[in-house]
Formats: structure tokens, sequence, C-alpha cells
């Protein structure tokens, strides 16, 4: 009884399948035009606005390396790390904003920011948990968490469970990962300044 109806509908069924596979294999050239991650922008007052949809930054590595320049691209794009101590923000006590080297997205508030004896700077909380994007990172022979920058993916360094309270969490970064806004600059940035 169901010899005949599988016959019928194995044509319609490879026929389908063939489709999803094709389809899969096609190339659509306006992906990287409607891919968005959603994040937060700045607010009102400099603090974390509402959930919006951003579109993703996706460059080739030749147009990341002119936009950055050598140092800046061996670490947010090839994923190195600067020597300890050595990072410009490191001594960074001013009140404002860090945000993203390669698409400007805002990572850390300054209000976050702890003297870790590490020799980079770190942080207990990101700017929004929607701004970064964890990876395991397993390279070095040991198992860490790797942070990026969750709209262009830029990497940023890791995360630790050693930090402070409240969240415990040590968000180790990259200075040359980072350009800060002080909150004069931050404030031009929100919403009801524009």
């Amino acid at each position: 009884m169901f010899l005949p109806i599988s016959r019928h509908l194995l044509p319609a069924l490879l026929l389908l399948s063939m489709l999803s596979y094709m389809s899969a294999q096609t190339p659509s050239s306006s992906t990287s035009d409607t891919h968005t991650v959603a994040v937060r922008l700045i607010g009102l007052d400099g603090q974390p606005g509402p959930v919006v949809q951003s579109p993703l930054v996706v460059k080739t590595d030749a147009e990341w390396e002119k936009q950055l320049g050598p140092a800046a691209y061996r670490v947010l794009r090839a994923k190195g790390t600067e020597a300890p101590f050595c990072g410009n923000l490191l001594d960074n006590h001013k009140d404002g904003v860090y945000f993203c080297a390669g698409c400007g997205l805002p990572l850390f508030a300054s209000s976050s920011k702890f003297n870790s004896g590490t020799g980079w700077p770190s942080f207990y909380r990101p700017f929004a948990p929607e701004n970064i994007t964890e990876i395991r990172d397993v390279s070095l022979g040991m198992v860490r968490t790797e942070i990026l920058c969750a709209r262009c993916g830029g990497h940023l360094g890791h995360v630790f469970d050693d930090g402070p309270a409240p969240t415990h969490l040590r968000y180790c970064l990259n200075s040359i990962s980072l350009v800060f806004k002080d909150e004069a600059e931050v404030k031009k940035l929100a919403p009801e300044s524009k």
C-alpha cells in the first residue's frame, strides 16, 4: 500500500533535495549586505541604548591592513597579542568608553576598568554583552575564552574568571584593539545630542 505512494513521491523528493543542494552551493552576492548582528550602541547619557540590528563589518585582509596599519592588523585580524605593560591604554584613568578600533562598536566603559597587574587593560564587564562574542581558544597548549568584537570579528583579547566582584570576570584586552573616547566625546554620540 505504501509502495505506490513512495514511487510517486520519490521523484519529487529527489528534485527538492537537488534544488536544496544547488542553492546551498550557489553563493549569494547580497549575503554580506544583509547579514546583521544585534548590538547596543551609545544611548542616552552614554549608557547602552536599546538592542538594534547593525550590519556586520566585512572586509578583505588587504582592506583591513590598509585601515588598521600593520601593528593593529596583527592583533585585531591575525589574533596577535601586544607586549604586556606597553599598551597606550593600560594607565588611562579618564572617564569614557572604549570602542573597537576596527569598527567603532562600544565595547567597555571606564567604570568597569580595574588594575589587574597583568600589563593589559582589564575590565570586569563589557559595555553591553551583545557587543562581545566569546569563542573557545585552545592555542598555546591551554583552554581559554577569546573575546571578539561582535560586529567586525576583531580579536580583542581573552576573558578569565579571576576578576573582581561583582562579576569575578577579567576581560584582558589589547590596547591596540581599542579606541578610547572621553565623556565629552561619548555625549556627542548620544541620540539626544544629534
